[in-house]
């Protein structure tokens, strides 16, 4: 990673957050907020899960109406009634949850609702040649005519800054644009930030990894509990003054926790080799071999397409290996499915949360209860 951005001078207020309240159902999710958005900068939102980020976000886009408060655009009050009317006035959003069509392509995704067309139609061989140089200038070699739901998180986060791209936005909201991609994607995102920063147009970034929003960042904005407790340039601001404003004045960074013994091997990997689920005829994991000691966190790094998730997801037991073995608490388990794996204390948190770990029909408590649902019936 680059070194952290330096401050540069603040440029013409673009938009601007009056007094922006949001209730629902009379919870208060902002307390009148404000802030600037400067032409050609970024300004990073900082703040805990609940702090109304996402909710002021969704207001400057269009998705929903304040409760109370006003938005000014180049000087002049205005309310957007839709995100289709945001967007027509040049704000464009990034949503940390991805609102992609899984079974269109990569192309039909990025132009859906606002096709190419010509004297005979939508002109797919345009669109096509439009993804294909957003793809580039983001350095990710996918077909444009890939299904997305064939891609993995990260690409299809891609896909979804590419949609953004395409718009030639004024003003562009990152959602937690990072949260999928690898330290070499995240450094490729901040260099096409800087470009479209040096063309003037105006970025809002939203990120719970500090250290790394710190490198793109001209203004800072801190919310807490639906208050702006912070607004600072670059130039004032550093890692404890955000984790102040984030938490309060009682904070404490604290310090590094003491060391401790390791407990006994609870799973070891032997040799194990995992072909690639597409069919792409080569292995995703090549004889890997590892142990996890109890008391212990083993970090997995690696690019996108280098086999982190397929390795976890073996483990698990929702792809199956061709060799190797996975020992739990001196047990092997490559042949037991995915439930008693589950019985014996083994869980797996999937990267793409909202398409294999929730079912979004159902309540919170139904899908708290579903892994251990056999606990909750009788006569079955």
């Amino acid at each position: 990673m680059s070194g952290a951005a330096t401050s540069r001078p603040a440029g013409e207020v673009v938009l601007a957050a009056r007094n922006i309240a949001k209730s629902y159902n009379g919870v208060k999710a902002l307390k009148g907020v404000n802030f600037d958005i400067h032409r050609g900068q970024v300004t990073t939102l900082f703040g805990e899960n609940g702090a109304g980020k996402s909710t002021l976000m969704k207001i400057l886009s269009g998705v929903v109406q304040p409760t109370s408060g006003e938005i000014v655009l180049d000087g002049r009050p205005i309310v957007f009634s839709s995100s289709t009317d945001a967007r027509n006035h040049g704000i464009s959003i990034i949503h940390q949850e991805l609102s992609l069509a899984p079974n269109l392509s990569v192309r039909d995704n990025i132009f859906m609702g606002r096709e190419i067309t010509g004297p005979t139609g939508v002109d797919y061989a345009e669109e096509e040649r439009q993804v294909r140089r957003l793809l580039a200038e983001l350095e990710e070699d996918i077909d444009p005519l890939t299904p997305v739901e064939e891609l993995r998180l990260g690409q299809q986060q891609i896909v979804e800054i590419a949609r953004a791209l395409s718009v030639d936005s004024r003003i562009l909201i990152m959602d937690e644009p990072t949260s999928a991609l690898s330290a070499t994607e995240v450094e490729v995102l901040f260099g096409v930030i800087r470009d479209l920063t040096a063309k003037g147009v105006s970025i809002v970034y939203i990120s719970h990894h500090l250290e790394e929003a710190l490198q793109i960042t001209d203004h800072a904005v801190v919310l807490r509990d639906g208050n702006m407790t912070a607004y600072a340039p670059r130039a004032d601001i550093d890692l404890e003054w955000i984790v102040r404003n984030m938490v309060g004045e009682n904070y404490d960074l604290g310090s590094p926790p003491a060391g401790h013994d390791f407990g006994p091997v609870m799973l070891s990997v032997r040799d194990l080799t995992v072909p690639d689920p597409a069919g792409g005829g080569y292995n995703v994991v090549d004889r890997m071999s590892l142990d996890v000691r109890a008391g212990e966190i083993v970090c997995i790094y690696g690019l996108m397409g280098a086999g982190r998730t397929e390795l976890l997801e073996t483990v698990a037991g929702k792809l199956s290996a061709t060799s190797g073995e996975i020992v739990l608490e001196g047990m092997e388990i490559s042949h037991l499915p995915i439930g008693e794996r589950i019985a014996r204390g083994l869980a797996l948190v999937p990267e793409d949360r909202q398409r294999y770990g929730l079912v979004q029909t159902m309540s919170v408590g139904q899908n708290l209860s579903l892994a251990s649902i056999m606990e909750f019936t009788r006569g079955v």
